[in-house]
C-alpha cells in the first residue's frame, strides 16, 4: 500500500466529505480504495459510482483524482471538468484541472486556468492548493512561476477588491461648515482583503469601527459597523457597489428606515461621506450626515 501525501490525504477527505448516509455504496467503496492509495481499484469503483448517479460531483472528483494518479490525463480532465460543471467544489476542481496540466507538462494551460481564477477573485483561495500540490513541484522550480504564484495569485489582487482604497488613510473629518467633528483612520488588513475603520468623535466619547470587504459570492461590498454604545442594532449591515466612482452601500430595503451611505473622492486627499434615510423604500431621501475627510499631513 502506498501512503498518501498530506495533501492527497486532505483531498481524499474532501472527496469523502459528503455525509456517509448520503454516499452510495459504490462511492463508499471507491473512497476506501482512495484512502489506501489503490488507484486502479478506486478508479473502477468511482466509475461504478458515476454510472449509478451521473450527478454525483464527489464521485466525478474522486474519479478524476484516481485517473490523475494513474497519469490518465485526458480522462482526468473530463472527470474534474464534470465535477466542476456540477458545482461540486468548483474552485478545487478548477485547480485540479491545473494539476492535470502541470503533470502533463502543459504549462500554458496551467497559466490560463490560474489566471482565470484570479480574474474571478478566487486566486487567494486557490494558491494554498497550488503550493501544496506535488504536481506543481517542477513548475515551482521556475522563477517565473514562483513569482506568478506569489504575486498574481496573492489574495484579493483583483481590481474589484480595491474599489474602496480611496478611503484608506489617516483623516480629519469636517462638517459642511468646516468644523472638526472627528478623526478616522482607515487601514487595509488581511492582505488587502479587508478595510477597517477606526472612528473617534471630537468632544464626545463616541468611537466606532467598521469592517468593509468585497464578497466574491454576491459580488458586493459589505460593511458592518459597531460603536461603543453597546447597541449593535443601531447600525444595520449594508451592502452595495462602486457606482460611477462612488461607493454606495444600502441597508435592507425591507427594514425602515432604509439607510444609504455614499463615499467618493473629491481629490487624492479629500473624501466626501454622506448618509441618507428613506421611509418610502428609497423613493425619497433626507440627508442625516454629511462630512469631508481631509488627509492628515505629516
Amino acid at each position: 500500500m502506498r501512503l498518501l501525501t498530506p495533501f492527497l490525504s486532505l483531498l481524499v477527505l474532501l472527496i469523502c466529505s459528503v455525509p456517509m448516509l448520503a454516499q452510495s455504496a459504490e462511492l463508499q467503496t471507491a473512497s476506501e480504495f482512495a484512502r489506501q492509495g489503490r488507484w486502479k481499484e478506486a478508479s473502477a469503483a468511482y466509475q461504478a459510482a458515476v454510472a449509478a448517479n451521473d450527478g454525483d460531483g464527489a464521485a466525478w472528483m474522486g474519479l478524476g483524482e484516481a485517473q490523475l494518479q494513474q497519469s490518465q490525463f485526458p480522462e482526468a480532465k473530463a472527470s474534474f471538468g464534470k465535477a466542476a460543471a456540477l458545482g461540486f467544489r468548483p474552485v478545487m476542481n478548477r485547480v485540479n484541472l491545473a494539476r492535470v496540466g502541470a503533470k502533463a507538462g502543459e504549462s500554458a494551460a496551467v497559466y490560463n486556468i490560474l489566471r482565470a481564477l484570479n480574474e474571478d477573485g478566487l486566486a487567494g483561495t486557490a494558491r494554498p492548493i497550488v503550493l501544496n500540490s506535488t504536481e506543481f513541484s517542477e513548475m515551482l522550480h521556475s522563477e517565473a512561476f514562483r513569482r506568478f504564484v506569489q504575486t498574481e495569485m496573492a489574495p484579493c489582487r483583483a481590481t474589484i477588491f480595491h474599489d474602496f482604497d480611496f478611503w484608506i488613510g489617516d483623516w480629519k473629518v469636517l462638517d459642511p461648515d468646516g468644523n472638526l467633528v472627528g478623526e478616522n483612520v482607515v487601514t487595509a488588513e488581511q492582505d488587502g482583503c479587508l478595510l477597517v475603520e477606526h472612528w473617534k468623535a471630537s468632544g464626545a466619547p463616541q468611537t466606532g469601527s467598521s469592517f468593509n470587504y468585497f464578497d466574491i459570492r454576491d459580488k458586493k461590498w459589505h460593511q458592518l459597523y459597531i460603536d461603543n454604545s453597546g447597541n449593535a442594532g443601531a447600525f444595520p449591515a449594508m451592502s452595495g457597489r462602486l457606482e460611477n466612482g462612488r461607493m454606495v452601500l444600502l441597508t435592507d430595503p425591507a427594514v425602515k428606515p432604509m439607510s444609504r451611505w455614499t463615499w467618493y473622492a473629491l481629490s487624492s486627499d479629500k473624501v466626501r461621506q454622506m448618509a441618507e434615510q428613506s421611509l418610502d423604500g428609497g423613493q425619497t431621501w433626507r440627508t442625516t450626515w454629511d462630512s469631508v475627510y481631509v488627509r492628515k499631513t505629516q
